[in-house]
This record gives C-alpha cells, sequence and structure tokens, in this order.
C-alpha cells in the first residue's frame, strides 16, 4: 500500500469505530477496506468501502480535479476535502446506498469494477487539466491571453453551465 491508502485506511477506520460503530445508517455486515490502489498518471488513488459508503478517493499532488469526473459515460460529483492526517484528497461518491449489500465479498466485487473506470476517469481528468495548463501557457508566452482559450472551449464545447455553443452568424 502507499502511504496515501494507508492514511485512507486508518482514517476511516476510526470514523466507523468512532462514528458509525453503532449507527444504524452503517451496514453491519461491512467493514472498511481499500480496493483498487495504484496511480492515475500522478495521483494516487483508491475506491473505499465502507459500512456507510462506497467512494472513489484522489489525491493530486498539485490538489487539482474538476468538479465533476465522466465514468462509465456518466458525471459524478467529485468533492475536495482536506482532513487530518491525509491531507488534500477528492471524493467521488459512486454507490450512495450499501445498506442492501448481506456480504463484503458482494460489494468487494462492485467496488473491484469501478476502481477501473475510476482510475480512468482520474486520468483523463488530470490529463485534460495539464492540456489546458499548457495551451493557456502557450498562448500567454506567444502574446495571447490565456482567457482566450478559455473563450475558444466555452465557445466549442459550451460555457461550463451546460448551455450549448452559440453561433452568432459570422
Amino acid at each position: 500500500m502507499t502511504p496515501f491508502v494507508d492514511k485512507v485506511h486508518a482514517y476511516f477506520q476510526g470514523v466507523h469505530r468512532d462514528v458509525f460503530a453503532d449507527d444504524p445508517a452503517a451496514n453491519p455486515n461491512l467493514s472498511v477496506e481499500i480496493v483498487g490502489a495504484g496511480l492515475a498518471d500522478d495521483t494516487p488513488v483508491c475506491v473505499l468501502i465502507a459500512p456507510w459508503t462506497l467512494c472513489g478517493l484522489a489525491a493530486p499532488p498539485d490538489a487539482r480535479l474538476p468538479s465533476a469526473l465522466r465514468i462509465r459515460n456518466r458525471h459524478y460529483p467529485a468533492l475536495r476535502n482536506e482532513v487530518d492526517p491525509i491531507g488534500s484528497y477528492w471524493s467521488v461518491l459512486l454507490v450512495p446506498d450499501v445498506s442492501h449489500y448481506a456480504h463484503q465479498d458482494e460489494l468487494r466485487v462492485v467496488a473491484e469494477s469501478l476502481a477501473v473506470d475510476f482510475q480512468k476517469g482520474v486520468e483523463k481528468a488530470r490529463r485534460e487539466l495539464t492540456q489546458v495548463a499548457d495551451r493557456d501557457r502557450r498562448l500567454l508566452l506567444k502574446g495571447g491571453s490565456a482567457r482566450a482559450g478559455a473563450v475558444a472551449v466555452e465557445t466549442a464545447f459550451g460555457d461550463p453551465n451546460g448551455t450549448k455553443p452559440q453561433n452568432d452568424g459570422a
């Protein structure tokens, strides 16, 4: 395991013991477990199985990820967190309700399946962030503006609020 994964496991073991041990929201058939630990390019990733949730976790070295990841052709919100001793990380809720799983093995199969796609989603998001930063850096060095690059992206793909590209007839 990596230091990130070790810290995640220890922290959420403590959360389970101190917060969810007797909570009816926690599935008594499940325990805290980490699956799919690895690197998505430069970013440590893992999937957390807990008696109350199943989440993908990522810790980019520069703390940057978009606010949503595309996994299995669906957008999943990504939330930034910071807790001691883990530090800064992003969490993506992959399975919101784990209450119906009768055995850890059942949820582990789901988690392992999602871990591959979660890692790919983080890799793609990190590459896209790097490409945007590199393109904006090139524009600035050539005397253009980073805003020009953002406008070009908005024109081609719509603005970040999800509206469709506008064609003004030009």
